[in-house]
């Protein structure tokens, strides 16, 4: 319904309909009463005929690509084709369940004017997305009638995966580098490239210390070696019905989670001259992409995980490791996303995941359940509560015996809660490249 009533004219009403119960009684209030009905109905018609007619233009402007989790601005004009100032109520069609902050806004407007509406929105499921209508609403020069109008501004756009998070954390992975230079992430063995000379700082080994260039600058100098570059790092997601829930109070599952640290990863390792590869599987291996460097690298490994999502499939990890050794003959880093549910599937996961070694360096990244460590610390209210804190203390301590079984047998693991796996992911790899594990 283009036209609506507004508050101010139901509580005319209200008064009207008062006056004329009481008018049934008292006889003096039926003149009033007349032309209060008139001038009433005479307001009102002017307003609904003031009111008619369209007045607005409304623009949507939108980015290509939105990240998930993350609030990506919403621009909206809207342009007054009228000789007189309205108070909008600006609202935006929501994007599927993305969360809307600022939504619906309030504005005033000139006449023959425009004004910009700007809101964030924050979506929370990936893939492609379609934008609707956007509803202004003002009210008439009496505000007892408001104009309803609604403007066809489709637009569609693209969730992806936080891509902003790369720029976000730059300065975490140059802070990466520089801890490596001064010392902290030494390089222990293999081969080593020559990369400049620079100042000894504490911690450095004395095998690198250049005594002619000491000599020369009279101030203690070393020699920095670069990590090697143009190896290889295979990033498994594992999208079982494992990494279905969600983590954390973001509203993200544990696959948004995976793919966030897993594409900040790769543009850190591309960054640095590696490739990186892709196997995203459940009962079978669903995305294979061979490891690519480059800029094209980071292209295809986003564009091949910004739709996917997490299904009701059981987890094969052993058809998933046999299917990265048969693919990727050179040593690379295998970095497996995944979470366990129950004891079957942490054994099959650690029997799998050793079957990487020792030709590949596997890291495994488990998320820590923060529902499940609530529980096992929760207070004991009823006798109900013993049983539950015990399952979710079993829970836990299976999860312990799991990691400690994968790092007894040489394998990587990297055990944080979902929001700090990304930057975690992120120094676990630069601590491996200076240590020469690869």
């Amino acid at each position: 319904m283009p036209i609506v009533p507004t508050a101010r004219l139901c509580v005319l009403a209200f008064v009207a309909t008062a006056v004329a119960v009481v008018a049934g009684y008292v006889d003096a209030l039926v003149v009033p009463l007349v032309v209060l009905d008139f001038v009433l109905v005479v307001a009102t018609v002017a307003d609904v005929v003031a009111v008619l007619g369209k007045r607005l233009t409304v623009e949507r402007a939108v980015p290509a690509i939105f990240s998930i989790g993350r609030a990506n601005v919403v621009t909206l004009t809207v342009q007054n084709r009228s000789a007189r100032a309205l108070d909008l109520t600006v609202a935006d069609d929501p994007l599927g369940d993305a969360r809307a902050e600022g939504m619906p806004a309030a504005a005033r407007i000139a006449a023959h004017g425009a004004i910009v509406v700007r809101y964030d929105l924050v979506p929370s499921a990936r893939g492609a997305r379609s934008f609707g209508r956007v509803t202004v609403e003002y009210p008439g020069p009496l505000g007892l009638w408001a104009r309803r109008e609604r403007f066809d501004a489709a637009a569609d756009v693209d969730v992806y995966p936080d891509v902003h998070a790369a720029r976000a954390l730059e300065l975490l992975r140059r802070q990466g580098r520089k801890d490596a230079r001064l010392g902290s992430l030494r390089v222990r063995g293999g081969d080593t490239d020559f990369e400049r000379l620079r100042p000894y700082a504490r911690g450095d080994e004395p095998r690198h210390v250049d005594w002619r260039a000491t000599a020369r600058r009279d101030d203690v100098t070393v020699r920095q070696y670069q990590a090697e570059s143009d190896q290889n790092v295979i990033f498994a997601l594992d999208i079982g019905r494992a990494m279905r829930g969600q983590e954390g109070d973001s509203g993200l599952s544990a696959v948004d989670h995976a793919m966030n640290a897993a594409l900040l990863a790769a543009d850190v390792a591309l960054r640095g001259g590696d490739k990186a590869g892709l196997v995203v599987f459940d009962d079978a291996a669903r995305v294979w992409l061979p490891p690519t460097g480059g800029r094209a690298g980071a292209r295809k490994l986003t564009r091949a995980i910004y739709a996917l999502d997490a299904d009701l499939a059981a987890t094969d990890y052993r058809a998933a490791m046999s299917f990265v050794q048969a693919r990727v003959k050179a040593r690379s880093l295998v970095i497996i996303f995944t979470n366990v549910l129950d004891p079957r599937s942490a054994k099959e996961l650690a029997s799998a995941v050793k079957t990487l070694l020792p030709r590949h360096l596997p890291l495994c990244v488990l998320m820590r359940d923060g529902d499940v460590e609530s529980l096992a610390r929760s207070a004991i209210r009823r006798p109900d509560d013993l049983y539950v804190r015990a399952a979710a203390a079993d829970t836990l301590h299976q999860r312990d015996e799991l990691i400690r079984a994968l790092r007894n047998s040489g394998v990587l693991v990297l055990d944080k809660s979902p929001g700090e796996i990304t930057p975690e992911l992120v120094k676990s790899y630069l601590e491996i490249k200076a240590r020469r594990l690869l």
